[in-house]
Formats: C-alpha cells, sequence, structure tokens
C-alpha cells in the first residue's frame, strides 16, 4: 500500500487546483460568454479541473475498479488542457487566422487521441510505483499523448511569443505572465510522465498549482478578463454563507450539548424556539454583515467601486451645461476624483495648437511646469498609462516627473487640444478596463466642450470689444444725430420763412393775372390770354407747392392738427370728380364713379379728405397713359371706404414699401412726371392715420394699382381750434392801387384753392 501521508497531500494539492481553476474558469464566463478569451480559459480552467479531480480520484481509490475509471477520465483531461490552452492563447494574442480551420484540426486531434487513450494501445493497465497504489502501465503507443501534448503546448507558447514581441502596456504583462504560466505549468506538469520511465516521484501537479496562481495574479494584477469584481463578490458570498453557516451550526450544536442534554417533550419546544430565535437573528444580521464583508472584500480588490453609467451622466451633463473654460475643467476634475476615486488631476489646455493657454489642477499643491514638447510626445499615441510603460519610455519619464500615473490625450481632428493628467487611484489598484473605457470615451468629449468653450471666451472677449465700438459708434451717432435734427429744424424753419415770404407775392402774382384773364384790365388778344393763362396756371401750382411744403413742416413741428366735422363725403368726391373732368377728357381716359345707393355722412377734416381724395384720383390721371380709372365708395362694417383703381404704370415691387415716405417718389413715376415733389402721399398717409384710418394700396408694375382709405364713420380724430393745413391768405397786399379788389378775389379763391391746385404726385 501506498503512503497515506503523501498521497493525501498529493490529492490536496489537486484539488485546490481544481477549485481554483473551476471557479476562475466560471467567473470568466460568467464575465463575457461571448468573447473567445474568456470561453477559451473557461474551457481549459474546466478540463484543468476534471483532470485534477480525476488525478484526485486515482490516488484515493481503493480497488482496481474505480482507479481504472478515474484514469480513463484523467487521460482523456489531459488531452484536451492543451488543446484548449492552445486555442485560450490564439483568442489572447489577437492572430487572424482561418478560425474555422484552426478550430476543426484542433478537435479533429482531440478527439482522435481521445478515442485512442480508451484503448490497450494506450495503456496496458495499473500498478502501483513509489507511494501510490495505482500508475500507469503504458501501452505501446502511450507516448503519443506527451508528443501531442508538447506540440499543443510548443504552438501556443509561438504564439505567446509572437505576440509579445508587438504588444505594448498591459496587453503585454497579460501575455507575458501567461506566457511564464505556460511554461511553468506545462513544463512541470511534463514531468507527470517520467515515473513510467524512470524512478521519478510525480511533482506536475505542483507546478499546476503555481500556473494556476501566475495567472490568477495576471488577473488581479493586470486585469486580463476583468473579473476581479466577480472574484471579490463571490468571496464576499462565499464569506458570507461560511459565517452564517458556521455560527447557526455552532448554536445548534451547542445548545443541544450544553443546554438541552437530555431529550423530552418540554426541552424540545424550548430548543425549537431557540432555534426560531437564533434564525431571527441571523435575518437581522444578514444585511449589514453582507455590507461589512462586501467593504472588506472591496478593500481587496477594489477600495472603492463606482456605478460607471452615473459617472458618464454626471460628466456629460457637466460638459454640456458649463461653458466657462476654467468652471469646466474644475467640475470634471472634481467629478473624477470623487467618483472615481482618482487621488488628483491636472489638465493642460493648448491655445491654437502651439502654446500652453490654460492650467486647471486638484489635488495638485502646485502647478507642474510642463511644456509644449511634452504634450506633442503624450499626444502622439492613445492614452498613456506609467505602470505599462517601458522603463525607458519618454512618456514614462514625463509621468513620473510631473507625479502622474495617467495621460489623456485631448486632440481635435486638426490640433491638439492639451493632456489631462491623473494621479494614481485612491485605492492604490491599477487602473481597470473600466475606468479605461470611461477615459476613452471622456477624451474626445472634453476635447469638444473644451474647444466650445474657448469659443464662448472668444465670443465673449470680441462681444467686449464690439461693445466698446458700438458705444463709440453710437455715440458719435447721437452726435451726428443732434447735428442733424438741428439742421433739420433749421431747414424747417427756413422753409416756413421761405415759403410765408414767397407765398405774399406770388398769390398777389396770382390775383393780378386773375384780373387780367377776366378783363378787369381791359381786353387782351387771344395771343396774350395765353400767354397770361400759362402763367396764371404757373402760380397757382407754385402757391400749392408752397402751401404743401408749410403743411409739411407743421406736421414735424406737431403742429398739425384737424378740424372735424359732419360732411357728405358722396358730394365731395363728386365735387373733386367734378374738377378733374377737364384733364381726363385731355388725356382721352375714361373715368367711372362707382357710387354708393344712398350718399354717406362722414365725421372728419372735410378738406383735407377732400385733399387726400383728390390727390388720388389726380395721380390716376397722371400715371394711366389710357384706358380706365374707377372710383369706389362703400361702407364696410363701421368704416367708409374710398378707392381709386387705375390700369396705369404701376409701382415697382421692391419700391412699393418707400412709398408713403416723405419726398420719396418710384423710378417710373420720377420719368413720367418729373415735376412731382413725392408730398402728396406722405400728406395723405398722415391725414388718414391722424383719423385712426387706414390706408388701402395695392399695385402691380405694368398693370395699375389702388389708391384709397378705410375711415371710421364715427370721429375719433381730436378737434383742436389750431391751424391746419394752411388756407388763409394774408389780407393786405404792399400794392395799395389795386388793394381791395385783389383782397376780395383773394378770399373768394381760397375757398376752392384746394379744388384748384394740383397735388404734388407720388
Amino acid at each position: 500500500m501506498g503512503d497515506n501521508k503523501v498521497m493525501i497531500l498529493f490529492a490536496l494539492t489537486n484539488v485546490i487546483t481544481g477549485v481554483i481553476a473551476f471557479l476562475l474558469g466560471f467567473f470568466a464566463l460568467l464575465k463575457n460568454k461571448k468573447d473567445p478569451i474568456n470561453l477559451h480559459w473557461f474551457l481549459t480552467s474546466l478540463a484543468i479541473t476534471v483532470w485534477s479531480l480525476a488525478f484526485v480520484g486515482v490516488i484515493l481509490s481503493k480497488d482496481y475498479h474505480n482507479a481504472d475509471i478515474w484514469q480513463y477520465v484523467l487521460d482523456a483531461a489531459s488531452i484536451w488542457i492543451p488543446i484548449f490552452f492552445f486555442l485560450f492563447s490564439f483568442s489572447l494574442s489577437g492572430k487572424t487566422w482561418n478560425k474555422k480551420i484552426l478550430y476543426f484540426v484542433s478537435f479533429l486531434l482531440g478527439f482522435i487521441i481521445t478515442t485512442f487513450t480508451f484503448t490497450h494501445y494506450f495503456r496496458s493497465g495499473l500498478s502501483p510505483i513509489l507511494s501510490f497504489n495505482y500508475w500507469v502501465n503504458p501501452g505501446p503507443l502511450y507516448y503519443v499523448s506527451p508528443a501531442i501534448y508538447a506540440s499543443f503546448v510548443l504552438a501556443a507558447c509561438i504564439l505567446l511569443v509572437s505576440s509579445l514581441r508587438k504588444a505594448r502596456g498591459f496587453k503585454k504583462l497579460q501575455l507575458k505572465y501567461v506566457l511564464i504560466a505556460a511554461i511553468v505549468g506545462f513544463g512541470g506538469g511534463a514531468t507527470n510522465f517520467l515515473p513510467q520511465l524512470i524512478h521519478f516521484y510525480p511533482i506536475g501537479n505542483y507546478f499546476v498549482i503555481v500556473y494556476t496562481f501566475l495567472i490568477t495574479y495576471s488577473i488581479a494584477k493586470h486585469r486580463l478578463m476583468d473579473i476581479r469584481m466577480v472574484v471579490a463578490r463571490s468571496l464576499a458570498y462565499t464569506l458570507l454563507i461560511a459565517i452564517v453557516g458556521f455560527f447557526y451550526s455552532a448554536t445548534a450544536i451547542w445548545t443541544d450539548r450544553v443546554l438541552f442534554p437530555v431529550e423530552n417533550e418540554t426541552l424540545t419546544v424550548q430548543r425549537l424556539l431557540v432555534r426560531i430565535a437564533v434564525t431571527l437573528v441571523v435575518l437581522f444580521t444578514f444585511l449589514p454583515l453582507k455590507n461589512w464583508i462586501t467593504k472588506k472584500t472591496d478593500k481587496i480588490f477594489y477600495k472603492r467601486s463606482y456605478d460607471p453609467d452615473e459617472v458618464l451622466d454626471n460628466l456629460s451633463h457637466t460638459m454640456s451645461s458649463s461653458i466657462v473654460l476654467i468652471e469646466l475643467l474644475y467640475k470634471v476634475l472634481n467629478i473624477l476624483t470623487e467618483d472615481m476615486k482618482v487621488s488628483r488631476g491636472f489638465f493642460v489646455i493648448m491655445k491654437d495648437g502651439k502654446t500652453i493657454d490654460t492650467t486647471q489642477g486638484v489635488g495638485y499643491k502646485k502647478s507642474p511646469n510642463i511644456n509644449v514638447k511634452e504634450i506633442e510626445t503624450l499626444c502622439q499615441d492613445g492614452i498613456s498609462i506609467y505602470d505599462e510603460l517601458d522603463e525607458n519610455s519618454k512618456k514614462k519619464s514625463i509621468l513620473r516627473r510631473h507625479d502622474a500615473s495617467i495621460a489623456i490625450p485631448l486632440k481635435s481632428t486638426n490640433k491638439m487640444s492639451g493632456v489631462l493628467f491623473l494621479g494614481e487611484k485612491s485605492s492604490g489598484d491599477m487602473y481597470s478596463p473600466q475606468d479605461l473605457k470611461i477615459f476613452e470615451i471622456l477624451g474626445p468629449e472634453v476635447t469638444v466642450a473644451i474647444e466650445n468653450a474657448k469659443s464662448y471666451e472668444e465670443i465673449q472677449q470680441f462681444n467686449a470689444v464690439l461693445r466698446s465700438e458700438i458705444q463709440k459708434a453710437t455715440h458719435d451717432l447721437e452726435l451726428a444725430n443732434r447735428n442733424l435734427r438741428e439742421l433739420d429744424k433749421a431747414k424747417d424753419e427756413f422753409i416756413t420763412m421761405a415759403s410765408h415770404q414767397l407765398r405774399t407775392p406770388l398769390t398777389a402774382i396770382k390775383g393780378y393775372l386773375s384780373m387780367l384773364l377776366e378783363g378787369d384790365a381791359g381786353e387782351i388778344k387771344v395771343g396774350q390770354y395765353e400767354f397770361i393763362q400759362e402763367a396764371y396756371y404757373g402760380a397757382t401750382r407754385m402757391v400749392s407747392l408752397i402751401n404743401d411744403l408749410l403743411n409739411v413742416s407743421r406736421m414735424e413741428t406737431g403742429r398739425f392738427f384737424l378740424e372735424v366735422s359732419e360732411f357728405d363725403v358722396t358730394r365731395t368726391t363728386e365735387e373733386e370728380i367734378k374738377q378733374l373732368d377737364k384733364a381726363v377728357k385731355d388725356k382721352g381716359l375714361k373715368l367711372v364713379f362707382k357710387k354708393p345707393s344712398k350718399h354717406l355722412t362722414l365725421c372728419a377734416d372735410e378738406m383735407k379728405v377732400r385733399q387726400v381724395i383728390m390727390n388720388f384720383i389726380d395721380n390716376a390721371i397722371y400715371y394711366t397713359l389710357n384706358g380706365k380709372i374707377t372710383v369706389k365708395l362703400y361702407t364696410e362694417r363701421e368704416n367708409i371706404c374710398f378707392e381709386v383703381a387705375d390700369n396705369g404704370i404701376g409701382v415697382p415691387a421692391e419700391q412699393q414699401k418707400h412709398l408713403f415716405t416723405k419726398f420719396y417718389r418710384a423710378e417710373n413715376a420720377r420719368s413720367t412726371r418729373p415735376d412731382g415733389t413725392g408730398l402728396g402721399l406722405f400728406m395723405a398717409k398722415k391725414v388718414i392715420e391722424e383719423h385712426h384710418g387706414e390706408i388701402i394700396f395695392h399695385s402691380v408694375e405694368g398693370k395699375g394699382s389702388t389708391f384709397g382709405f378705410k375711415l371710421p364713420k364715427a370721429a375719433k380724430a381730436v378737434q383742436k381750434n389750431s391751424a391746419g393745413f394752411d388756407r388763409n391768405i394774408p389780407s393786405t397786399t404792399p400794392i395799395d392801387k389795386v388793394k381791395e379788389k385783389v383782397t376780395e378775389k383773394m378770399k373768394s379763391e381760397d375757398q376752392s384753392s384746394n379744388k384748384e391746385k394740383v397735388v404734388t404726385a407720388r
């Protein structure tokens, strides 16, 4: 019989190896079932677990039959361990060979050799060896298995070495420790084939334990498959169950042996009550105990965990809501240091990708003295991690100089925006893949936010300069406007004075010419009559123009008032049409008046409304070369509407918005009637608006225009006893000789002056 102590020690090492391998493989598969690395590691670990437990079965079996069955399982598992490890190494190396062919060949060889192990060619039986009861008796082709074993392990190592030369950072460290684990574990495991050849104690399973712990170290230290959190949580729950189970079991045993050593019905009830009390204690202490164990295990694996989605949400909200650069940088650093438990952080922001613009740090006693060349070096590749850089790396020396563990380049498409330096984690742990994913997302987003903030600052600076320029320009404009108002006031005063001074002699001239035409100075010849008549019409037009200028001046100076009274607007319109009948016939036009069925009464300033009516009709006559003019008067709810429609030259669309402004005339109107002043429509609009009415206007160039107004039937304008449009002629004239007659003539003409005058056109 074998040495029991040796066999138990040998079996115990295999149990430890199997349990650890299974847990690591299970956690890896649980973390990511779709990742080939995790899947192949699970299969490798499962094969190691089966191999380890089968070894225990062979060693501890009491009879040959059980040992033989366990040996079959052991032989099969030993074939699949190197195959699965080869596939794991292939996935870890990132090679892009044809996976289907690789899988097909690997699994085909595996199944063939596995089938072969169940034949007598592989082994002829079991026999005692050294300190063990049962060990393999090799068959004639037994050593095909070690050859396959060595081939797959060698191929896996070649893959790892090849990838190790090209890898960088944490990937390089992962490959290095997996390679060391493979050399130690599989190299040592191969010694289990030696007892069949020489008198050599089998120590392969001890090397497999080392292999398992090296892989575990790579997982814990260098984030292989990123299953540390699963390991931590599993360990926490295992400890929790163990503590609760131990407490409950120990309490039950203690109560049975100490409190209730004698069995009777009364004690049974008491025992039940005690166990219920113990159960309640377990229930009430379960959650606090769970939290306590979770915190303790987190201190081993993750001193403080965080919710990545919550951190990203906080960062996104901060970057979208902060537009001031310094505030943005501080808030981002504050989230990283508080939520992700980073010890310190420091932003270096570039200006135009050439000079350092701004720096902002949290947790640093003083700002690191960094230069542009160092930033350019750190921005050449992706994220730089101190622990994963080669010792001779220039980046590592830069990070060491500035007391940083990681550098995140901030680059836009065209230029460098800066670098974010971060110190070590408060837990003292390395940055996890979860951390790096957040940094990969953060880099581009914070770059955009920084560029937006810098643009905002530039806009603010530009706005400040612009406001200063606007204030200066506004001051200059106000000064110029003040000067213009003074000039305008002087102009109005001059026009008023000149108009008054010109109107008196012109009125006298008009009076004398009228007397000549009426024969008061004796009979005149036909040829003389025409000259005098033209002079009379010219004087009349000049007086009308002067009156218009005076009225515009009164509008500008606020001395324009209405004299409201009730009058028959139908009769007024008919009178104005009759006054212009000769002009219509002279141009060969047709004028139609569509008057209402009954006369309409309007409360307004009759004289001013009359002048507006005459102005619109007169303009239609002037600017209609041939065709028809239609005058309409009608009611619309509480309004009286007047319209004059023609098919004349019309008004260009782009000039219509300026038509009712002072002194403005459309281009086609100026060419048709050069002597117009552009005051008629301006005064018409003013009159209608003072009556709280509305101008009617629409026109199409070359097809005609419609001018008119809407006035409320009831009086809305304020009547004041003040001068309106100038209608009064001075009662005296400097010519004594014809004083009385001229005065009477002027008075009679003054009553119809607005009928006779030709109002200036648009």
